[in-house]
């Protein structure tokens, strides 16, 4: 017994003073790092980010050469400092090998890579603070590069204000004109949106310093006032930011709140701060991986929010702010010292070591005392022992037989485990490989482009009228028996995969070149070409097929499934059914498309988008019956787009939900006025998207915007084309029907383009049939072959319909139509689409 307490002894004291021996590592080479900051020496966010590098380097066992510089961009941001800094650079640096240049924010990250292969020796370059806009204008065409991207959380700062005063109504953010400026404000007032649309945002950035103060030492008590970047006044000079917000708090009756760590401890009461230093951490973290061996250009970019919610001891008593009020998860600086919060682990310790050794020594004697006890027994437990071993005999028997049930046991799981990979890695609904498999399996083929061989990304046309119609079952059924289809042609060492929805991909690495991957595209389409047999349906389908070749077009999964979609957007784009291999200027195309995507909500705000109206004329009253509505758009920084251009993504991505509404309203406020004002009763024609029409409530918001103005519904025209009614006919024509229950006419557009069925054109509910321009074209002279115009005009006659001609631009044409009892006209020859102003000049001239 003494033995085992000796044992508990020693295993106390190694508890005690055990120490970590240290651990042995390979060392690189010595290498020289730049670090180049683009503010000062000083600026508390700079020095932060540079703290964060340094501490990264310092884990490491080996030695390096470290130089810092500073451009001071933030107060000299002119062409003689960045001169004059190019110069002191070159005399330092340009003999000078550099292994990894290490940069804080934009100005340094568009120096490095400017310069790079002049002054430091090509090195690669990581980034800290930049932004992904800042990263897209500035890295555009480089490469060999990698780092952390800053990800601003104004969201996070005002959920926390609100949480501290719920009453908050007024939101006064504080930012200079600068380019960081301007879009940290945007981002503000975008996320005070998302949150609550009833938040007043109001932005201080055309005030001077001093008009900043005096307004906010006089605001509502129910308000907050954000302070972004404000380094520059409106006359260009600088500004101390850290006296500046000293200043503000000393004025204001409200909290300052803040999006940078670099303010706290000059009256900034807190928020979600993005904390330079653990920005500055990560990038040293990158830069080791690289002196370590890794390439830059391999290490995709961190996106991470290095964010903390933190606030300031010290306002929190000054503004009355119980801690128990702030967020789950704040961080509170500052703070008066305590012995106990200071030391906490220490005292804790002490008492655990302290706790631990009085136990030790109650249970020593406790167990002393055991020992003279179990002495005296030891004797009668040699019986007891005896007994035990036959009992233990007996127990053999029931050991066997549980370890039988043990075995059985494991067997079952072993099943269970079968099963639950299984379903992990395949579609439930087709029995395909799913997204998980694809990843796992596939990025081991791809390693290193060590294979070749096809990808095709099959996406399903139209798949959402069919759930639409026939309802999600037969949706289901239609997906398993393409699945079914697509297996047909599918070998051993093929991978057949559904992503999800109407979506699927095909991998093979038996198509080693364009023409062979050509031919088995051609072989998938015409999978479709035979109609489905659903729910007592022939469903016929198509797909849109985008088709990337590996190792050329990518050598992991997310590369090769990113330009493999935008070749199938291509199709799409093209008009569905069919088959694209992906090029690299896709990409621009993608830029391009996120760009206008980005710009859609700013241009409805600022008034960018313009309707022009085209007249159109009663030819047998030579009179103006209407005009038509034509959206135009002329961004400041796209530059003129035409419909064709922006229509079709804004349908996609739902966007024309708003902009169709807003042309609606627009269009029918301004006839209105125009009626009114001269005293007629012009109609207007407005074209309608599938995607409006399919809303739920679109009659509604059509009633709506006609109370609203106080417009006749007859004198609103919705224009549809056939392709749109053919997408959901049997929903789209139930819409239409309420509609003109309410008095709105309706014009089925493009007539004779598309499916022109004599059948559901008598079954649908409208006013109009307008001819399209391609049919108009044809007319010549008088002698023009126009078999389908004159089938038009005489079907439309007998449906009693009204018979408009658009893109007319001759008097031959003019003529023509008129002879064969054309009702209206619309086109080039009458006039163009005009803007408000000039078609009122036109009006009063006709």
């Amino acid at each position: 017994m003494m033995k085992k307490l000796s044992f508990l002894l020693l295993l106390m004291l190694i508890f005690i003073f055990r120490t970590p021996l240290p651990a042995l590592a390979d060392e690189p080479e010595d290498g020289n790092i730049l670090i180049l900051n683009s503010y000062y020496r000083g600026f508390t966010w700079t020095d932060d980010e540079v703290d964060g590098i340094l501490s990264s380097m310092s884990e490491q066992k080996w030695d390096y050469q470290i130089s810092i510089e500073y451009m001071d961009w933030k107060r000299y941001p002119t062409q003689e400092n960045l001169r004059n800094f190019y110069n002191m650079m070159k005399m330092k640096y340009a003999s000078k090998d550099i292994d990894v240049i290490v940069c804080t924010d934009d100005a340094a990250f568009q120096f490095a890579l400017t310069y790079r292969k002049e002054l430091f020796s090509n090195a690669p370059v990581v980034f800290s603070g930049i932004n992904t806009e800042g990263l897209v204008q500035i890295a555009k065409g480089q490469d060999n590069y990698t780092g952390v991207m800053e990800k601003i959380n104004p969201e996070g700062t005002i959920r926390a204000a609100l949480a501290i005063n719920p009453k908050i109504r007024n939101i006064y953010l504080v930012y200079d004109n600068t380019e960081s400026g301007l879009s940290t404000g945007k981002l503000c007032r975008d996320a005070a949106t998302k949150i609550d649309k009833n938040l007043n945002v109001v932005a201080l950035n055309d005030y001077k310093s001093d008009s900043i103060l005096n307004f906010v030492s006089d605001v509502d008590k129910n308000s907050m006032v954000l302070v972004t970047t404000f380094f520059t006044d409106t006359d260009g000079s600088n500004i101390d930011h850290e006296l500046f917000c000293e200043k503000l708090s000393m004025v204001s009756n409200v909290p300052i709140y803040h999006l940078y760590d670099f303010a706290m401890g000059s009256g900034i009461l807190g928020g979600n701060l993005i904390i330079g230093g653990l920005q500055g951490e990560e990038a040293g973290k990158l830069a080791v991986r690289i002196l370590n061996g890794e390439k830059a250009s391999s290490i995709k970019p961190i996106e991470m929010y290095t964010n903390q919610l933190t606030f300031d001891y010290p306002m929190l008593k000054h503004f009355g702010i119980s801690e128990s009020s702030l967020p789950s998860g704040s961080k509170v600086v500052n703070a008066p010292f305590s012995f106990f919060e200071t030391y906490k682990k220490l005292v804790i310790t002490v008492s655990l070591i302290f706790a631990f050794m009085v136990s030790f020594t109650v249970l020593l004697l406790f167990y002393i005392k055991r020992i003279k006890i179990m002495q005296k027994k030891l004797e009668e437990n040699n019986e007891e022992l005896s007994q035990l071993y036959e009992k233990l005999a007996a127990s053999e028997e029931e050991l066997r037989l549980q370890y039988s049930k043990v075995t059985e046991a494991n067997e079952k799981l072993e099943e269970y485990s079968a099963t639950l990979y299984y379903r992990s890695h395949h579609d439930a609904l087709t029995g395909l490989y799913n997204r998980l498999y694809l990843s796992e399996e596939i990025e081991k083929h791809l390693y290193k482009g060590a294979e070749e061989g096809a990808l095709y990304f099959i996406d399903l046309d139209n798949f959402k009228y069919v759930n639409d119609s026939l309802g999600h079952n037969a949706g289901d059924e239609l997906l398993k028996a393409i699945s079914s289809r697509l297996m047909s042609v599918s070998t051993k060492n093929d991978i057949l995969v559904r992503l999800g929805g109407d979506e699927f991909v095909y991998y093979t690495n038996e198509i080693k070149n364009k023409d062979a991957a050509e031919q088995f595209a051609l072989k998938i389409l015409d999978l479709f070409t035979i109609p489905f047999p659903i729910s007592n349906n022939m469903l016929s389908v198509t797909a849109s097929i985008g088709v990337v070749m590996f190792p050329e077009d990518g050598q992991d999964l997310d590369t090769l499934l990113r330009n493999a979609d935008m070749a199938m957007y291509k199709v799409k784009e093209k008009g569905k059914k069919g088959y694209r291999f992906f090029h690299n200027l896709f990409k621009e195309e993608f830029l391009e498309r996120i760009h206008i995507e980005n710009y859609f909500k700013k241009a409805l705000d600022e008034q960018e988008f313009q309707l022009f109206y085209q007249p159109q004329i009663n030819v047998n009253a030579d009179s103006i019956d209407g005009f038509e509505a034509l959206i135009r758009w002329d961004s400041p920084e796209l530059g003129y787009l035409p419909p064709l251009k922006f229509i079709p993504i804004a349908e996609e991505n739902g966007f024309i939900i708003t902009l169709g509404e807003w042309i609606l309203r627009t269009s029918c406020i301004y006839i209105k006025m125009l009626n009114d004002r001269i005293q007629a009763n012009y109609k207007i024609s407005v074209n309608i998207s599938v995607i409006q029409l399919l809303q739920d409530d679109f009659a509604n918001i059509v009633k709506n915007i006609l109370e609203k103005t106080g417009l006749d519904a007859s004198l609103l025209e919705l224009e549809i084309t056939e392709s749109v009614i053919m997408e959901s006919a049997k929903v789209i024509t139930k819409k239409i029907a309420e509609l003109r229950e309410i008095g709105v006419r309706i014009a089925l557009d493009d007539f004779g383009t598309g499916y022109s069925s004599l059948s559901y054109v008598k079954s649908l509910p409208i006013t109009t049939l307008k001819i399209d321009k391609i049919f108009v074209d044809d007319i010549k002279n008088s002698d023009s072959n126009t078999n389908v115009t004159d089938t038009i005009i005489d079907l439309g006659h007998k449906m009693e319909l009204t018979i408009i001609a658009e893109g007319v631009e001759t008097e031959a044409q003019l003529a023509y139509l008129i002879e064969n009892g054309c009702d209206v006209i619309q086109g080039y020859l009458y006039s163009k689409p005009l803007p408000e102003k000039e078609l009122e000049k036109w009006i009063c001239n006709f």
